[in-house]
């Protein structure tokens, strides 16, 4: 065509120019499609025009009148263009007839171009002014009339509701494509650009949902067949649902398309949307748009279904991706328990034989030389269980099976246990050990008492650690109470040793973490301030540490707990003489099931020192017969290993507990295994044991457990 139509429309002149083309996303052949579908169905004429007055679509119902004659003429086609540049919306050209432009954007008003279109009468035409323009154009009057005789008659109203629709239409197919291509290329482009309506929706509807009409935009063969003969939207959509939806989704569906509530339910959003299984093709979601028409009544939606049927496959994908990726994980996870339950069992085993040997020669009055050596064995060998008790500890905290077990714990009995393992090790560094309590205590703290004393021992032994000789540690506790029953306690450690760098102090709380791991020679597991981390957190508590390389640390350790009148809580003298303490054991009769014979030896030669008869069994088995045939009262205690050939100590111990003799259901069963776990604790006492005793086997602790057990 050689003729200028748009290229100086006043819509596009105004426009905020873009570079992006509706082209680069949408499916130009569905575009073409509506515009021609359009104008086949309205009798009016329009093409869609880019921001630079090129045509983007076919052009539709141009009529011999305006295209073949006026724009021929080359007065008429200069009125066309000066018609274009005043006019926008509906307008009458300069020939009278009428025309419409409605811009073309996204959801944030750019501009990508522009529908134009019309070229009808308004009303039927008064051939004789016609005539007279004919003879200004210059062209033939007869040809003219015939032409001008072919031109549709619409009034402005009809062809302002058309154009809008038109406009409505393709902007939303624009945005809705436009948005899918945002999509997919921020999903790294897996997905190819959305640039269809048809492709997207199987059936798309125009609805007016007061006057229960619609217009049918697009539609599959068989539901088009029944919006021939379903005069109303409401109709229409009772036959989508007995045709697509399946039944145990039909209520809903029906409660989603009540065009009688729709508006109330969209409650001024731009749209609604439903997802529902269908006969066939499986997941459908249907989506109500919001259509704003100012000038004709009514709530006006588009109404669409499209098919989501891959998209959930790909969810449940995921889905089963997720959950064997959970599953492996808990496999994975089991397999570590299980590792370190027996890499526990397996070390802890010979450590206990180190320690009881080291224990019973110690109690042999060896020379002050060899008492130094052993001693420092001793050191060794409760410092290599502290690694163990560390890797167990964080596996218990990483699965949440640490369980707290709180108790009235006094200050002044917390102040016992914290000089007495620390007092040493800072007189062995010669370091100043200085510890600051309150002087009375009206209230005592209702807490965990081993993990307490398991959080600041680690503290305090980081400061002793990274403290030179010569250095300082000064302890401060603090406690006031916030109301009846409730107190806060602060626990404050400040040294004068290496400090830390700001930047360690971000990851200090990470498992396996040390500041200087390839230079630093005094050794540990890197887990001791990660366990700490999880127990103040496990116990509600905070932790604030400030530090500086060559400046020190202070670590300041704030609890909140339940209290109890100090009256009622009277501290309890844990330290007893492992002998002479114990009369209980004196002339006493027990049984030992154990499978390691050096463990047997050792707990053989501590219970023989305080006066008891020992009867060894290597398996539960044996263990389980020389209880049988023993008489009733024999042994007044049986110690339980729980690893053993032929039968493991649980079921020995549920064996025994289901004996029909009197001393059967009474006898206590003590529990002694490498088997450190919480479980393995559960499992004991659930088998019908009555105490726990984790190796190595600290002896004070094993004899005083067997005395108080015997006792009652």
């Amino acid at each position: 065509m050689d003729f200028q139509f748009g290229k100086e429309n006043r819509f596009l002149k105004d426009a905020s120019l873009t570079s992006i083309r509706i082209e680069d996303f949408c499916d130009m052949k569905e575009f073409d499609r509506m515009m021609k579908n359009w104008a086949e169905s309205t009798g009016l004429a329009t093409v869609a025009i880019d921001n630079n007055g090129e045509y983007i679509s076919g052009y539709y119902n141009f009529t011999d009148f305006c295209e073949r004659l006026t724009r021929q003429s080359p007065e008429g086609l200069r009125r066309c263009i000066e018609c274009d540049k005043r006019s926008t919306g509906i307008y009458l050209c300069h020939a009278g007839l009428v025309d419409f432009a409605t811009p073309i954007t996204l959801e944030d008003g750019t501009m990508l171009g522009s529908i134009v279109g019309g070229q009808v009468l308004p009303l039927a035409p008064d051939e004789a002014r016609f005539r007279a323009l004919a003879r200004e154009l210059g062209i033939d009057e007869d040809t003219y009339i015939s032409a001008l005789r072919k031109v549709n008659v619409r009034s402005q109203k009809a062809i302002k509701a058309s154009a809008d629709l038109l406009g409505n239409v393709i902007n939303m197919f624009v945005r809705t494509s436009y948005a899918a291509w945002l999509n997919t290329t921020s999903l790294v482009r897996r997905a190819h650009i959305i640039s269809s309506l048809s492709r997207i929706y199987f059936c798309t509807y125009y609805i007016n949902a007061d006057a229960d009409s619609y217009m049918e935009l697009d539609a599959t063969e068989s539901l088009h067949a029944y919006a021939v003969r379903c005069p109303s939207a409401s109709g229409l959509i009772r036959e989508t649902c007995r045709i697509y939806v399946l039944p145990e989704y039909a209520q809903r569906y029906q409660d989603f398309t009540d065009l009688t509530t729709l508006k109330k339910r969209m409650n001024g959003g731009e749209s609604l949307t439903m997802e529902f299984a269908c006969q066939r093709i499986g997941w459908c979601r249907g989506i109500f748009i919001r259509v704003e028409h100012e000038d004709e009544p009514g709530f006006h939606v588009v109404y669409a279904i499209q098919s989501i049927q891959k998209e959930k496959e790909n969810d449940l994908a995921v889905r089963r991706m997720l959950e064997k990726a959970a599953e492996d994980a808990n496999l994975a996870n089991r397999a570590k328990t299980e590792f370190l339950t027996r890499m526990s069992h397996d070390i802890r085993t010979p450590l206990n034989g180190i320690i009881g040997m080291n224990y019973l020669a110690m109690e042999e009055t060896p020379s002050p030389k060899v008492k130094e050596y052993l001693g420092k064995v001793d050191t060794s060998s409760k410092f290599l269980l502290t690694l163990i008790n560390d890797i167990l500890d964080m596996s218990r905290a990483e699965s949440g099976r640490i369980e707290l077990h709180p108790e009235p714990y006094s200050l002044a009995e917390f102040n016992e246990y914290i000089e007495a393992v620390i007092t040493p090790l800072c007189t062995q560094k010669r370091l100043q050990f200085t510890v600051n309590e309150p002087q009375k205590e009206l209230e005592v703290p209702v807490i965990d008492k081993a993990r307490i004393n398991q959080i600041l021992f680690n503290i305090l032994f980081n400061a002793v650690k990274y403290t030179p000789a010569g250095g300082s540690i000064r302890y401060d506790i603090r406690a006031s109470i916030l109301q009846p029953g409730r107190m806060e306690i602060v626990h404050e450690v400040r040294d004068t040793g290496i400090g830390m760098s700001a930047e360690f102090q971000k990851r200090m709380f990470e498992p396996f973490t040390r500041e200087n791991p390839d230079t630093d020679s005094r050794g540990g597991s890197g887990l001791g301030l990660a366990i700490v981390r999880r127990l103040v957190d496990l116990m509600g508590g905070s932790i604030a540490v400030q530090s500086a390389p060559g400046q020190g640390t202070d670590i300041t350790l704030t609890f909140h707990s339940d209290s109890v009148k100090a009256a009622e809580a009277a501290a309890e003298n844990h330290r007893t003489a492992v002998c002479s303490g114990m009369p209980e054991l004196a002339g006493k009769r027990l049984l030992l099931c154990e499978d390691n014979a050096l463990n047997t030896e050792i707990a053989c030669e501590l219970l023989k020192s305080c006066g008891a008869a020992v009867d060894t069994a290597a398996d539960g088995r044996i263990g389980l017969d020389l209880f049988q045939r023993q008489a009733p009262g024999t042994y007044a205690a049986i110690l339980m290993d729980m690893r053993m050939p032929v039968m493991n100590g649980v079921d020995a111990t549920r064996a025994i507990r289901a004996l029909n003799r009197p001393d059967a259901k009474t006898v206590p069963i003590i529990a002694m295994t490498a088997n450190a776990f919480e479980e393995d604790v559960h499992t004991c006492m659930e088998a019908g044991m009555d105490a726990f005793l984790a190796k190595p086997v600290d002896p004070e602790k094993m004899l005083q457990t067997i005395a108080d057990s015997i006792r009652g």
